[in-house]
């Protein structure tokens, strides 16, 4: 009786190891040949805020935004599949604009990039002035990981650089990446 019963035991160690193992690998998002599974995408929400700087108005107009890994570029619609989208940045302190909220393809991403038609600056004496952006995109480094069914957020502090605006009239500002996934 004592040998049946370290067969018993050891056959049902075995099936509660291999359930163990099964549940691991498929909770773990490995993807079997011939077994697909149905949620292949994520949520990506752009948003962008400020902090303090010495101008008055600091406007942009994003034309487009995309985003890019080791795959290549993915090009993102931007809000209610406007053109454009324009805002003054100084006026999101404590406040955020969403560029883009669209699912995007599971993986790790290393960079974003928005193409930007316009921009200008008012100082804080009132004078105004255009201001150039060159090549006309401003790329965002970035890592962060899109995950099956969940929703990666990007919040994007853009400070303007007061030395490059002032001397150059270029727009080149900090920028600040957090990245946030709720599952």
């Amino acid at each position: 009786m004592n040998g049946a019963r370290k067969i018993i035991l050891y056959a049902g160690a075995g099936i509660l190891i291999s359930l163990i193992i099964v549940a691991a690998l498929f909770f773990s998002g490995v993807q079997f040949p011939g077994i697909s599974s149905s949620v292949t995408k994520g949520t990506l929400m752009i948003l962008f805020t400020d902090a303090p700087v010495n101008l008055t108005h600091l406007n942009v107009t994003i034309d487009s935004f995309s985003i890019l890994s080791d795959s290549g570029e993915i090009s993102l619609p931007l809000l209610n599949n406007a053109d454009h989208v324009s805002f003054d940045v100084l006026a999101l302190q404590n406040i955020t604009e969403t560029i883009s909220s669209s699912p995007v393809p599971v993986g790790n991403y290393t960079k974003m990039r928005m193409t930007v038609s316009q921009a200008n600056a008012t100082f804080l004496d009132g004078t105004w002035e255009s201001l150039q952006v060159p090549s006309g995109k401003i790329d965002i480094i970035a890592h962060f990981e899109v995950k099956t069914g969940s929703a990666t957020v990007i919040l994007v502090d853009m400070q303007a650089d007061w030395v490059a605006i002032s001397q150059s009239g270029n727009l080149r500002p900090v920028l600040k990446v957090k990245s946030i996934t709720y599952s």
